[in-house]
């Protein structure tokens, strides 16, 4: 069943595009997104810039976030807090970030995700505080 008011336009964007991301699952509070990581996102040690942990991460928690907004009382949200935990370094691939929605109330959600390697392991940890924007 389609979400209340949600078209998958709503979830387009320049970045998006930009770190090859394709949403893989979105169910109520659940996300499910995979990205493809270019030698662009390396910074001078030949490793993936932290930054792009922190936006594969941001994404699948803005995911969740946004499968349970009713897009025709919001406009969408914004990330007012991102705490990452960096477990290992990344490499140039493919990865895998899950987020699930801890908390929604109605002007503040909460979200966490989980970003796993092409190898599936766990590299990277985030929790998240989105402000939910009111049309």
């Amino acid at each position: 069943m389609p979400l209340k008011g949600f078209t998958p336009e709503v979830t387009n964007s320049e970045i998006g595009k930009l770190i090859g991301r394709k949403i893989i699952k979105l169910e109520k509070g659940e996300s499910e997104v995979s990205f493809e990581m270019t030698d662009a996102w390396l910074n001078m040690q030949g490793i993936l810039h932290g930054g792009a942990f922190a936006t594969m991460l941001d994404t699948a928690c803005g995911a969740a976030t946004r499968s349970l907004l009713d897009m025709e009382k919001y406009r969408g949200h914004a990330t007012l807090e991102l705490k990452t935990s960096y477990l290992k370094a990344g490499r140039p691939g493919q990865y895998i970030a899950k987020g699930r929605v801890l908390r929604m109330g109605r002007s503040v959600a909460y979200s966490e995700a989980s970003l796993f390697d092409g190898d599936g392991v766990l590299v990277s940890k985030a929790s998240a505080t989105f402000k939910l924007l009111p049309k």
